[in-house]
């Protein structure tokens, strides 16, 4: 057997009875690779012009052709980019069939961006429960074009260094039955060994120890869920301006509470039957307003909510008791400076037998302990003023002049300064009796207008209290 450079020299030498070919264009790889060596029709057939999608059909053979394993198996002709004959790269790579599974190439999955999960640290602190840390799983759903998430699903777990744990499970849903409804619901589990209990409507100042120490202490564990529906009503369409909806509001919820009292507390020196299981199944219906532009940190528009609960025997409750809620909540751009000019006005008043934790909170769309705390009554300890009558006054300016891209995501810097009046009794009558004025400045830290976490240093007659928390106070 001749060496294969020389039989490709005597091939390429003999004479061609019908004069030189030239390879028509149609048979030129689409690769710019070289195209194959013309040869006598007696010998062999022209390779096949190559197909659109770039794969090379099989060699053919000639029966008659000299040494067909040298010519035919062995061509393989080097292209001018350098590559290797046989990689896939190359437009003369000799094919087989894909045997097995290592034949199969698996399409990559392309990532489905209606579908998102955030997972996120907590860090928040404030005197009553100390440094708070855990973290939260979110997840949303929105198709293409949607301006809002169509499923909202949240799972958080916290614990602080005093022992106060907190995990909820809670999601929302948004035009589930095509009526551009709402539906809310959760579980919540709260274990708190340092709740705090200064006796209703105690209006003495105190201040130190007498806030701090063991007296002022109890324990109070939570177990509970809800269920809400909002349905629209009305909706105003105004240009350059978010839309502003009217909503029904109805909700469900139910709670059972566990009230322990530690030995030489004020709890069971003064109020001992206030220990023991209540059980809160309350009915709540209402009226909101939303015209808010961002759900998590609003710059214009107003969120306004005005509900009424009722509670007793055919709800679960151990006792029968109602409230009435209203708040009113505004933002405000202060021209094209930047400043946000944030303001809340509430109201809660309760009747009938009410138990402690109704006492201790305002209700409305989103409870929170009043007055004192980090939510409102910014300044005093938490729950320091608790009653049947509450009423509060808020406001803030906000500023974020920095602002900075990570990648796609936008991190928000900023300060604020806020001020805040309360009012708690027992009757309406002495409402106005004792008022309650705090107040202090923040830092902001916002997260593309989803993540807020702020720091404040809250200020009253009481003494002052520095809190971390990762959403606005309204």
């Amino acid at each position: 057997m001749l060496p294969l450079p020389l039989a490709l020299a005597l091939v390429a030498a003999e004479p061609d009875p019908g004069g030189p070919r030239r390879v028509p264009a149609s048979a030129r790889p689409l690769t710019g690779a070289p195209s194959p060596l013309p040869q006598p029709p007696r010998r062999g057939v022209p390779r096949a012009a190559a197909p659109a999608s770039g794969a090379p059909l099989p060699l053919q053979h000639d029966p008659v052709a000299r040494d067909r394993g040298d010519v035919v198996d062995r061509y393989a002709p080097v292209p001018t980019t350098g590559m290797n004959p046989m990689s896939v790269f190359s437009e003369s790579r000799m094919p087989r069939t894909p045997s097995g599974a290592r034949g199969r190439v698996k399409p990559r999955r392309k990532r489905d961006s209606n579908h998102r999960f955030l997972p996120l640290p907590h860090l928040s602190s404030q005197p009553s429960t100390g440094l708070t840390l855990g973290g939260s799983l979110n997840y949303s759903y929105r198709r293409p074009g949607e301006e809002f998430n169509r499923a909202y699903l949240l799972a958080w777990s916290r614990v602080s260094t005093r022992g106060v744990q907190d995990h909820i499970v809670s999601g929302r849903l948004r035009d589930m039955l095509g009526r551009n409804e709402v539906i809310q619901f959760g579980v919540w589990i709260s274990l708190d060994p340092v709740y705090p209990y200064f006796g209703i409507n105690n209006h003495q100042n105190l201040a130190g120890t007498d806030l701090t120490g063991p007296y002022n202490r109890m324990r109070m564990d939570n177990y509970g869920g809800w269920l809400t529906y909002e349905h629209p009503l009305w909706q105003l369409h105004r240009p350059d301006r978010p839309v502003g909806t009217l909503r029904q509001y109805t909700g469900l919820f139910y709670y059972v509470d566990v009230v322990q009292g530690y030995a030489h507390s004020r709890l069971v020196e003064h109020d001992p039957n206030l220990v023991g299981t209540y059980r809160r199944g309350i009915v709540r219906a209402g009226l909101t307003w939303d015209s808010r532009d961002n759900d998590w940190s609003p710059r214009e528009g107003s969120l306004i909510d005005l509900t009424l609960d009722t509670a007793g025997a055919y709800t679960g409750s151990t006792s029968g008791f109602g409230r009435v809620h209203a708040t009113a909540r505004n933002y405000w751009p202060l021209g094209r400076s930047g400043f946000v000019f944030a303001h809340r006005v509430s109201f809660d008043a309760l009747w009938g037998v009410a138990p402690l934790m109704a006492l201790g909170e305002f209700g409305g769309l989103f409870p929170m302990d009043a007055y004192g705390g980090a939510f409102v009554g910014r300044g005093f300890a938490r729950r320091r003023f608790i009653g049947n009558i509450k009423a509060t006054a808020s406001a803030e300016i906000r500023f974020t002049p920095l602002e900075f891209r990570l990648g796609r995501n936008k991190l928000g810097l900023g300060f604020e300064g806020f001020v805040e009046l309360g009012l708690v009794s027992m009757k309406i009558a002495d409402l106005f009796k004792a008022w309650y004025p705090s107040g202090g400045p923040g830092l902001l830290l916002i997260w593309n207008r989803f993540v807020v976490f702020r720091v404040e240093a809250g200020f009253s007659r009481e003494g002052g209290a520095l809190y971390l928390q990762s959403e606005h106070a309204f």
